[in-house]
């Protein structure tokens, strides 16, 4: 960025903790505006221009409204002058926005996802903290080409690999593949990251069901999703390699017939094969499920919703997975 001007840098408001407070019936919601948020950072040599998307819970959103938040992000990252995008966000969705940011960022700039465990108006409240990193790693050259990330109590995430590990404490979120720094005091500390370019256009098709198997289960879940008329399924077996109870096969064997199927496992860290085949004995080989690698069940249920919104047809969708799914978790 050229040394005659401050770092410009967007922010994106879009609700959640860090933009809430209590009324006096005891009920929080958000209240503060971007504008509001944004002199949290009164003080910083940042140029910032802020843009309110929401004022919401994030739990409230739904995936189509989490990747209009993600491509409103890359839209910011490629407007002529901006070093840096920062994203406000609730901590409930956080990681599934960032996943769907990632999958859509086509610039060099850096998107930075944040927000807070804590209320605004909270005797020790984590915002403006997380707030302040977020515009630290979005205005760091070591930052640049990285793609989405994710900075919450310190930590540098990338955006495909964040995970709310945590219900209440403020260092709520864990890296799945040990994360990319830190921030101490302002300075950013963070290895390089080699990404994928975008390959996806932020449209989604909804109509994806996610099926969590559990010991025991028969397949009238799968019968149903199929039924309701899903256009693709993920199904998260077992931790481990994805095994499923003998009982959901066939349903399992029916649905992969009609629609694209993933499989996941319940563990988050570790990779599936690429053919995924249940583990011991192999229940699950030549059923020509798309295994979703180093992806949470949720990861895979947005990627899938990702290629049917952009794939021309079956074999594309296959493809457009295959080839995201496959470089999550492997380095580039």
């Amino acid at each position: 960025m050229p040394v005659d001007r401050p770092p410009r840098v967007t922010l994106l408001s879009t609700g959640g903790t860090v933009s809430t407070t209590s009324a006096p019936d005891g009920v929080s919601t958000p209240t503060l505006s971007g504008a509001q948020l944004a002199e949290l950072l009164s003080g910083s040599p940042v140029e910032l221009a802020v843009r309110e998307l929401a004022r919401v819970p994030s739990w409230a959103l739904d995936p189509s409204e989490m990747a209009e938040i993600a491509v409103a992000a890359a839209g910011a990252a490629r407007e002529p002058g901006v070093d840096g995008v920062v994203v406000t966000h609730g901590t409930s969705t956080l990681e599934y926005t960032a996943f769907l940011a990632d999958l859509v960022v086509d610039a060099q700039v850096p998107i930075v996802l944040t927000g807070a465990m804590r209320r605004a108006d909270d005797a020790a409240p984590d915002g403006p903290r997380n707030i302040a990193d977020a515009v630290a790693v979005a205005t760091s050259a070591a930052a640049r080409g990285a793609g989405a990330l994710v900075v919450f109590a310190g930590r540098v995430i990338a955006g495909d690999r964040a995970w709310k590990a945590r219900r209440a404490d403020v260092d709520a979120f864990l890296a799945l593949d040990g994360g990319l720094g830190s921030v101490e005091d302002g300075s950013v500390h963070i290895r390089a990251r080699s990404r994928r370019r975008a390959a996806f256009s932020g449209r989604l098709d909804p109509s994806v069901a996610l099926v969590k198997a559990v010991p025991g289960m028969d397949g009238a879940a799968l019968h149903a999703a199929v039924g309701d008329g899903a256009h693709g399924l993920v199904v998260e077996g077992l931790p481990g390699s994805g095994g499923i109870p003998p009982s959901m096969l066939p349903a399992l064997r029916e649905a992969a017939s009609r629609v694209p199927v993933v499989l996941a496992s319940r563990a988050p860290f570790g990779r599936l094969p690429d053919e995924p085949t249940g583990g011991t004995g192999e229940p699950l080989r030549g059923l020509g499920l798309l295994s979703a690698r180093a992806l949470t069940a949720e990861q895979a249920w947005l990627l899938l919703m990702a290629s049917l919104g952009d794939a021309a047809d079956d074999a594309d969708v296959r493809r457009r997975f295959t080839a995201a799914a496959d470089s999550v978790g492997s380095g580039s």
